[in-house]
């Protein structure tokens, strides 16, 4: 009802929003609606540029997005992949580290993409999805460096809180007080600045391993 009361003409909505209630409610309205697929990857990107552009009416508008979208994001991906197999860190995308509980992500996810595409290895690829872990878990998957979003308002641990975690505190990453925090919607958002967030994670991974917003 929030939603309908803004008076909108459309609605575009990435494919596995919630809840399905609200969204049952949507669909139901008089109101133009698009669910758009969505994959972590660079053709679903491009896919989802041309969904919302054919939805909206404006194909030409978005296959020229598209390309400078694509072109950017080749030269990206490109520059990351030059990085020998060997010489690739291992990273650990925390979703939540609320009362000691690491939740981490595992493939199939917007975080494990992001990660291969800067040209890294995602330290807890071995499930699907996201999945607390148990201090074992944490220890044995070895992540050199620690990948969290941005919280804003003092939300969340400071990095000394989280590297004091039991099983944390025996990883590589914690040796080198390797974290990095990046804003949710460039990092997670596979849309048109994803080719930024390659180059700026690259950049933190690879470089001084500080926090990639200072």
């Amino acid at each position: 009802e929030g939603v309908i009361a803004t008076n909108p003409t459309a609605i575009v909505s990435i494919q596995g929003s919630g809840p399905p209630e609200a969204l049952a409610v949507l669909k139901q309205s008089k109101i133009a609606f698009s669910e758009i697929p969505e994959s972590y990857d660079a053709a679903g990107i491009l896919a989802k540029i041309k969904a919302v552009g054919d939805f909206l009416g404006v194909p030409d508008k978005a296959a020229k997005l598209g390309e400078t979208v694509k072109a950017d994001l080749d030269a990206a991906v490109a520059d990351a992949e030059k990085r020998p197999q060997a010489e690739r860190k291992r990273v650990l995308f925390i979703l939540s580290a609320q009362g000691g509980k690491i939740m981490a992500s595992g493939t199939g996810t917007a975080a494990d993409g992001i990660i291969k595409l800067s040209g890294a290895i995602n330290a807890t690829g071995t499930y699907q999805g996201y999945k607390p872990l148990t201090d074992e878990a944490i220890i044995e998957a070895k992540p050199d460096v620690i990948l969290m979003m941005t919280r804003g308002g003092g939300h969340g641990l400071s990095d000394d809180a989280l590297l004091a975690h039991p099983a944390l505190s025996l990883t590589p990453a914690a040796k080198d007080k390797a974290v990095i925090r990046m804003d949710g919607l460039v990092l997670l958002g596979f849309g048109p600045r994803t080719a930024s967030a390659v180059r700026e994670l690259n950049a933190a991974i690879y470089g001084k391993n500080k926090n990639a917003s200072e």
